[in-house]
């Protein structure tokens, strides 16, 4: 709920929370008003080129022999061991020394979906033209 200054809002516990100001677009030329990094158009036009220089989860070193043990950790452990949280469910196994080639089990943790974006949030901008 705004409050009549429209300078903050409630978060559902009574605690009032400041509202994030709006900001030109990241994106080069453009000046669309936004309170994230991109505006909506340039944002799924980003996370599309992102998409497309990843390259595939076989070109990235995931093969046959990681879904099985990718399924075995799963099983093994199904709930996020992030110790952000402590009920979701774990979807994704993340390699604590991001190599994908590195499947022994003291290496692997399961994550849910939020918990896996934090750990990797930083390396998605992160600058490819060093």
């Amino acid at each position: 709920m705004v409050s009549p200054a429209g300078m903050a809002a409630e978060d559902g516990r009574g605690a009032v929370m400041p509202i994030k100001s709006k900001h030109p677009c990241n994106y080069r030329g453009c000046r669309e008003l936004t309170t994230e990094r991109y505006c909506p158009e340039h944002k799924r036009q980003t996370e599309r080129a992102y998409d497309a220089q990843r390259g595939t989860s076989t070109e990235r070193g995931y093969d046959s022999q990681w879904s099985r043990v990718r399924e075995l950790k799963l099983a093994m452990n199904p709930i996020c061991e992030s110790g952000l949280c402590y009920d979701h469910i774990a979807v994704l196994v993340h390699h604590k020394d991001r190599n994908p080639k590195n499947n022994r089990f003291d290496n692997l943790e399961s994550l849910c979906q939020e918990c896996h974006n934090k750990e990797h949030e930083h390396e998605r901008w992160k600058c490819k033209y060093k």
